[in-house]
């Protein structure tokens, strides 16, 4: 039986420049919540928490 990668490849991995970061975290600090931003985006909400630490 076949198995699967659970995790991406690095080649398959979306990257994002400075400028989205920055606009998502100004549209996080907006927000009511991470999450709701982070839907808004189209990203995962753990993203945004990990930029926020940077």
């Amino acid at each position: 039986m076949a198995t699967k990668n659970k995790g991406a490849s690095p080649d398959k991995r979306r990257k994002y420049d400075e400028a989205f970061k920055a606009e998502a975290l100004r549209l996080t600090g907006e927000s009511r919540s991470t999450q709701a931003a982070a839907r808004r985006l189209g990203i995962s909400s753990k993203l945004l928490y990990r930029w926020q630490q940077a």
